[in-house]
């Protein structure tokens, strides 16, 4: 190893995502002025110097306070986020109301005389949602080594050239504008918003093939989009493997939450995530061979590991204060592995998943799926040294039993929380690793209890409008079908029309439908809506067309894991659980089981679960399903030999991927697209749609040369997966 060959992770750069002059509703990056008195004393008008323009950040402390132009909304980043302080949410269009966010009141946002913004606002409305500023963003993405734990990968591919990428924070209500720049040299690239609705702007959702060509090497892009919810997500290449190699950053759109916390005491996210030492363009063709994903090496948080013998850079750590709360946000951004996080001697308080507010609980471990995010807050301990001489204690981040897979044990010891500041202040006195021993928990792969995860604005779901009780599931046309079952199956090979290679022999890849799933680049689904008929001809497509419905109705999906080969044959399954992520919609989950679905045809009086599900028994008075106030999120673990009934609000006009998020397992095929209310899409998308047609002309252009591609002998390798 050549140590000083080495990259060292860069995981804190903010100033570089604004990158416009202040304009009209744009945010600027002028220092705070030394208006703001140093007192928590917050006069109700504060004026500055340079014509009333307001700052990006406060310059280190939370503040809430009214300009002359409107309410202003300080959020708690802990100062070891960097001397740039929390970020200032402004609604200059809204001077009626005042600011009401605070370590008392976290539940509230903004307030008048007639309304409160809060916790219990209905953010799926935006008319009810605060009306923000334009925040304009600039990503690059580019190649280049990277080294998070020691060991360099020499095919990164980054965001700015950090690893993760920058933390891209907005506020609630506000309208993103991200430009984004792709200087690869043999891959385009697309970036999806992971868990943002994209209300009536589905054609910014990110997914090549589908909403859009990918951006080709050397052409920028720009999504906008309108923050309606508030948490934490992260954005990544929705490009086949590609964010596995390091394209992947956090994102946060502050809000309200469900309970109180000290001042500046939200720290950045925590990015958990499995790492290899190869690129995943690397491990493709072994998984193609193989029909399983490739052993993954370690496990990182926030671009930092340790691995192998000789010198090593401090596990990430946090300072945390004695009896004060404090705000921790974890988001798994792992390629194949579920996460079971926990800070030893310490109670967690989850208060939201994924972009939901739920009720809090405790608990003192948390399992997180892959794309999952969780709000948590963790109380400093009253007297640290109590338990841990050194007042040290260790943050774990443990891969779930069934839902990894690695070469070799990594080090499961992935962080430290600290207490002694003078530690933090003087970077040269010894810093001693933990004594503290885990407690003793589940590690099973699952998803956290059904029953805790309860959400705060409670939502009734309704019966569904795609199911007919008086028809059959087997007699419907594969588009308008509801049950799905994932499975594997042989495709490819010579002499047939399967759009995938090799092309050498049959390949045994993942489905969830009709056939393992392939986008065509060049020809995205919503610049083809004219021709749906022809593309729901097409297997690979994988098309479900939903009845055009109001934003009152339901629709309902089952999403099953047979454990068995089917009788009709042909299909196979690998017991497996599966991170199944929706987009467009968080969803409300009616059912999770680990029971199978289907009967055993082996052993007859060993039933499954479907015999409870006819079609006219997919209704709310069926005593199996819950309706009332069910959790919702937008990524669910569908458990090995197991089944999900799904249901999602008919409101967000689009073309929708659902797909399992271990990367493997997409690129294999397991996913489809989910076409909401085509006709409302058209008149959506009407002023974009040339922006989005140039893009296309111009990623045609560049694949239309074999001398830009990979393998520029068989331009048909280009893509051999599933291109998501």
């Amino acid at each position: 190893m050549k140590f000083e060959a080495v990259w060292t992770s860069i995981v804190q750069v903010f100033n570089v995502l604004t990158f416009s002059s202040p304009g009209e509703g744009e945010v600027s990056q002028i220092p705070l002025t030394d208006s703001i008195p140093a007192s928590k004393d917050v006069p109700f008008e504060v004026h500055y110097s340079n014509d009333d323009v307001v700052p990006l950040r406060t310059g280190g402390v939370e503040y809430s306070y009214m300009s002359t132009d409107g309410p202003i909304v300080g959020t708690p980043k802990n100062p070891q986020d960097g001397a740039g302080g929390g970020l200032n949410c402004h609604y200059p269009a809204m001077p009626e109301f005042e600011p009401c966010f605070s370590p008392e009141n976290r539940g509230c946002w903004l307030k008048s005389d007639t309304r409160t913004i809060d916790i219990n606002t209905d953010y799926e409305d935006p008319d009810l949602v605060p009306k923000g500023k334009v925040r304009n963003f600039y990503l690059e993405v580019s190649e280049q080594p990277i080294s998070p734990d020691g060991t360099t990968m020499e095919h990164g591919k980054v965001f700015n050239r950090t690893y993760p990428g920058p933390w891209i924070e907005a506020c609630w209500g506000d309208t993103l504008n991200i430009t984004v720049k792709n200087n690869l040299r043999y891959n385009g690239t697309s970036v999806h918003w992971h868990g943002i609705r994209q209300f009536e702007s589905f054609h910014h959702d990110g997914v090549n093939g589908i909403t859009e060509c990918p951006i080709a090497p050397g052409d920028t892009f720009t999504y906008t989009f309108r923050a309606l919810q508030y948490g934490s997500a992260w954005y990544h290449s929705h490009y086949s493997l590609q964010y596995g190699d390091g394209m992947l950053g956090p994102m946060t759109i502050y809000g309200p939450s469900t309970a109180n916390f000290s001042s500046d005491a939200a720290f950045r996210p925590l990015l958990l995530t499995d790492w290899n030492h190869r690129s995943v363009f690397e491990d493709w063709p072994i998984m193609l061979d193989s029909g399983e994903a490739p052993q993954m090496t370690n496990i990182l948080i926030n671009g930092t590991g340790q691995f192998g013998w000789g010198p090593k850079v401090e596990k990430y750590t946090l300072w945390l204060n004695q009896s004060q709360s404090h705000m921790l946000i974890l988001v798994n951004t792992a390629v194949d592995t579920t996460f079971v996080f926990s800070v030893d001697d310490h109670i967690l308080e989850v208060i939201e998943m994924d972009f939901v507010p739920i009720v809090p609980y405790t608990t003192d471990h948390l399992k997180i799926g892959i794309g999952q995010r969780y709000h948590i807050l963790i109380r400093g301990l009253d007297n640290p040294y109590e338990a841990e001489r050194y007042g040290n204690y260790w943050m774990r981040a443990v891969p779930a039993r069934k839902c990894s897979k690695f070469a070799f044990g990594p080090d499961e010891q992935m962080g430290i929380i600290r207490y002694n500041q003078s530690l933090l202040a003087n970077a040269s006195l010894h810093r001693p690793d933990p004594l503290s021993e885990p407690p003793l928990y589940d590690i099973n792969c699952a998803d956290e209890p059904y029953d805790k995860l309860k959400p705060w604005r409670p939502w009734t779901v309704g019966n569904p409008v795609n199911i007919n009780p008086d028809v059959e599931h087997s007699a419907l046309p594969n588009n308008t079908r509801y049950i799905f079952d994932v499975g594997m199956t042989k495709s490819g090979g010579p002499n047939t029309s399967t759009p995938y290679i090799p092309d050498d022999e049959p390949y045994t890849r993942w489905d969830m439908h009709i056939a393992p799933f392939r986008v065509n680049f060049s020809d995205p689904t919503l610049l083809a809506l004219d021709r749906l008929d022809e593309l729901i001809q097409q297997p690979h497509l994988d098309v479900i067309t939903l009845p055009d419905a109001t934003e009152d109705q339901w629709i309902w999906l089952v999403i099953t894991a047979p454990d068995k080969i089917p009788s009709t044959g042909g299909r196979t399954f690998f017991p497996a659980a599966h991170p199944m992520h929706l987009h467009g919609h968080d969803f409300a989950l009616l059912r999770q089981s680990s029971d199978n679905w289907y009967d055993d045809a082996e052993n007859p009086s060993d039933l499954g679960d479907s015999r409870f599900f006819g079609p006219g028994n997919f209704t709310c008075d069926n005593p199996l399903l819950k309706c009332d106030n069910p959790p919702r999120r937008d990524v669910v673990l569908l458990p090995a030999t197991g089944y999900v009934i799904i249901a999602f609000k008919a409101d967000n006009p689009g073309a929708w991927i659902i797909h399992c998020h271990i990367a493997f397992h997409a690129s294999s095929g397991l996913a489809m697209q989910i076409i909401e209310n085509k006709e409302r899409m058209k008149t959506i998308m009407e002023s974009d749609k040339p922006k989005v047609e140039e893009a296309c002309r111009k990623w045609r252009d560049w694949h239309a040369n074999p001398m830009n591609l990979w393998d520029w002998n068989h331009p048909k390798h280009f893509q051999d997966d599933s291109g998501v």
